[in-house]
């Protein structure tokens, strides 16, 4: 439960999952290629780093101040986020094969699953798993040094995503990127991406009246510096992957603050649908194909804007009706064993009658 000045995290999250949404079906390629490398490409990677500092904030940050169960805290997410992402897995398994995706050798298999990910956004889970444990371990060095080492493996990933041609494929470290790449696909994962965003959610607090403004500052700012960011590195040819900016963890920060400064209004819309953020992020590569082949009878819907709406809708009501579903078994379940608690406490009741 999100409480007082955290309602607007919690309310974020809708949004960010239509962010995750808008990247595969790329809903303004057909407006400008040019306004969707900026604002898809550039401004939208802003929700990765969203979810992975709303564990920093809820579950590391815990951990690091030493609260009481906290490790335990930290136990149980990492254990419910590697059951997710293997039943996530095990259901995406027929679409793989189908695709002809699946690895072909056991080493292969290995970095698949548990570095790379097994689908393109099922990446996220082994990443803030490892994430997790490497900001465990650096936060026993004090919050400002796991900080600044974070800062560090990140600025290396850099190198190896969007400014890979500048930095990663010529010059004195174009060693160093092809050995990591001999063992890598991507550095968008819990050793060089995660770390500092967690660190930087567990760091984040609400700002004060006088620093509201500036944060709104350098939020626009900064994100205007990704937009650009991902425009340059693109056109030059940088890019080896474009999910990591210079200025990404800039607008990140200022985001996260905003939301936690943000007061919360009695009723929003998205209340309702802020539960089945998780669900979209999960379910929405396979209604994307389903969309794509119900193209063949509407036409229309191939296109990126509606592709990405219907996708988007979608997406959300089997969400919804899964949640919903979800919540019904554990409230029948939760019937039936307090029928049988009833049940067994009459007996019990029973008996000791009989022995009076």
């Amino acid at each position: 439960t999100v409480m007082g000045r955290d309602v607007w995290v919690d309310r974020f999250r809708p949004v960010a999952a239509a962010m995750v949404v808008a990247i595969p079906t790329a809903p303004l390629a057909e407006v400008s290629p040019v306004l969707g490398e900026a604002v898809v490409y550039g401004v939208f990677r802003v929700a990765v780093p969203f979810f992975l500092m709303v564990a920093g904030r809820y579950v590391l940050a815990p951990f690091i101040t030493r609260h009481p169960g906290s490790r335990e805290r930290v136990r149980r997410y990492v254990r419910r986020s590697i059951a997710t992402y293997l039943l996530a897995t095990a259901a995406y398994l027929p679409l793989m094969a189908y695709a002809g995706n699946l690895p072909g050798s056991v080493p292969a298999f290995l970095l698949w699953l548990l570095v790379d990910g097994t689908v393109y956004h099922l990446w996220y889970f082994p990443a803030l798993v490892l994430g997790l444990a490497v900001c465990c371990a650096l936060s026993r060095l004090g919050v400002r040094v796991a900080l600044v080492a974070a800062a560090t493996l990140y600025l290396v990933g850099v190198g190896g995503d969007s400014y890979f041609g500048a930095v990663g494929a010529a010059g004195p470290l174009e060693p160093l990127y092809g050995a990591l790449f001999s063992c890598v696909e991507y550095t968008r994962n819990g050793l060089f991406y995660a770390p500092l965003f967690l660190m930087l959610g567990a760091a984040a607090s609400p700002a004060s009246k006088g620093f509201v403004r500036r944060d709104g500052a350098l939020l626009a700012a900064s994100l205007i510096g990704v937009a650009a960011e991902a425009c340059v590195t693109s056109a030059l040819g940088w890019q080896r992957h474009d999910s990591m900016y210079l200025s990404l963890p800039l607008a990140s920060w200022a985001l996260f603050r905003i939301l936690l400064s943000a007061r919360p209004r009695t009723r929003c819309p998205l209340d309702a649908v802020a539960p089945a953020s998780e669900a979209v992020y999960l379910v929405h590569p396979y209604v994307i194909v389903a969309v794509r082949g119900a193209a063949r009878l509407v036409p229309g819907v191939a296109s990126p804007a509606p592709l990405f709406a219907a996708t988007l809708a979608l997406s959300f009501a089997v969400a919804m009706v899964t949640l919903r579903a979800e919540s019904a078994i554990r409230a029948a379940a939760a019937g039936a064993r307090g029928k049988g608690a009833v049940t067994k406490r009459r007996e019990h009741e029973r008996k000791e009658r009989g022995t009076e």
